[in-house]
């Protein structure tokens, strides 16, 4: 039985979340992998608007295929809210983007791609250190083969760039 689309991002939570809350947007994801660098060129063309990688109450951190090594960073800077950014293996069209609220969705029937810890590993961990809300942005990749590139495939770009304007209207960056 096929899921219902996904809604469209500007129609999800990330549009609600309150904006005096601190927040940390984690990319992951390998860039010798094709579309699994998704959530790594987000963050990274995130952190380039910001000029610096962190706002007035943001953060965007590139923490690639090992997100772990990034949680001192994230603890240090206290979020009340943080996003992990992935590609992810959604059951859905290429480029669907979809946003997951961890508290009222389990993560663990979605694949996330090419890390070495699982995300509800590192979820777990995260509320246990930093108490916060954590949401996931999944974007359904094409391929994850190997391409030094670092090139999205056009469906995932295209969700990639609908992910840095919604990301930079929270963060107010644009």
């Amino acid at each position: 039985m096929k899921r219902q689309p996904a809604r469209p991002l500007k129609e999800q939570p990330l549009r609600q979340l309150p904006l005096h809350n601190k927040a940390a947007f984690v990319g992951m994801g390998s860039e010798l992998r094709g579309d699994d660098a998704a959530g790594v060129v987000i963050v990274k063309r995130l952190a380039e608007l910001a000029k610096s990688g962190v706002c007035s109450r943001c953060l965007f951190i590139n923490g690639g295929s090992a997100p772990e090594n990034v949680l001192g960073e994230i603890r240090a800077f206290q979020p009340e809210i943080i996003v992990f950014i992935d590609a992810a293996i959604l059951g859905e069209a290429p480029g669907t983007i979809r946003l997951i609220d961890t508290s009222r969705e389990k993560i663990s029937g979605v694949s996330f791609c090419t890390h070495s810890l699982p995300l509800t590993i590192i979820a777990d961990y995260i509320r246990q250190a930093v108490p916060c809300e954590i949401f996931v942005i999944g974007i359904e990749p094409v391929d994850m083969d190997f391409r030094p590139d670092c090139a999205l495939s056009p469906p995932v770009a295209q969700a990639a760039e609908e992910v840095i304007q919604a990301i930079a209207d929270y963060a107010d960056i644009m």
